[in-house]
């Protein structure tokens, strides 16, 4: 693979990495939380987290482009991996159907929901310190998803002439992913500042849409894991979802902003 397609190839995995729904859930809530405290950094959560997430990631290439270039994880890691993110997801899109369900049940407010935050403490889950978003974003990156996919695209780059090609392509990936990260934190801000049912309506239509990019993918993933001749060139799926998440964006900007001419 070319050095330009291997950078294009990795930006695109950023961007379609910063649409994890365990990112979204996470930035979605302290987005919201951020905005009640007042804080000014609620617009900016997103660009908080996935930078701390993708330092860890950046540091990981590194490691294993530079200093490990005969190592393979062994196979079950992959396989593991694999299965990790298929079951995560099926109950990422369980957790936030039913989630929409009842709020619409009891009229109530709707928050996406994900599995990683569960385990992050009561502090971190409700904070407008920037560091401590910064270091969940790196606690995040430690899953076996976020490692499996790192060492494919590091290890690949070890090959390179440019010594410092796993490093560059560790902050490809971070700047793809905090582009679409920040551009969730953004959506969010937007919808909170609406004081219409616009803003609940657009929650809710994106919480559909991530429970169908979760089954989406889990299916996906098992299937083709025993049925390898039907994978798809799935990167073009990734920037299409990313367009979408852009086209959300610039709809709540430019509704709010006829709201205020009015």
């Amino acid at each position: 693979m070319s050095t330009i397609s291997l950078i294009l190839l990795v930006f695109v995995l950023g961007l379609r990495h910063g649409l994890d729904a365990d990112h979204l859930a996470f930035i979605d809530g302290q987005t919201r939380y951020n905005w009640r405290m007042g804080s000014p950094i609620a617009r900016f959560v997103g660009t908080l987290f996935s930078f701390g997430h993708g330092a860890v990631v950046a540091g990981m290439a590194t490691i294993l482009g530079m200093f490990t270039q005969n190592f393979r994880f062994p196979e079950y890691f992959d396989t593991f991996a694999t299965w990790v993110s298929i079951i995560s997801l099926f109950i990422i899109g369980t957790i936030n159907i039913i989630n929409l369900m009842r709020s619409k049940f009891k009229n109530e407010e709707f928050q996406l929901k994900g599995i990683k935050g569960k385990f992050i403490s009561n502090v971190a889950r409700g904070t407008t310190n920037p560091f401590l978003i910064i270091l969940v974003g790196g606690i995040f990156a430690l899953a076996a998803e976020t490692i499996s996919q790192t060492s494919v695209w590091a290890l690949a780059a070890a090959g390179n002439s440019f010594t410092y090609m796993p490093l560059i392509l560790g902050l490809i990936f971070m700047l793809g992913m905090m582009i679409t990260d920040t551009i969730d934190s953004l959506i969010t801000f937007r919808m909170m500042n609406q004081s219409s049912s616009l803003g609940q309506s657009a929650s809710r239509i994106i919480g559909w849409v991530i429970v169908a990019l979760a089954y989406g993918v889990s299916f996906y993933q098992a299937f083709t894991y025993f049925n390898p001749w039907a994978e798809l060139d799935f990167e073009i799926v990734g920037i299409i979802i990313f367009l979408f998440l852009l086209l959300c964006f610039v709809l709540v900007n430019v509704r709010a902003k006829s709201k205020t001419v009015r």
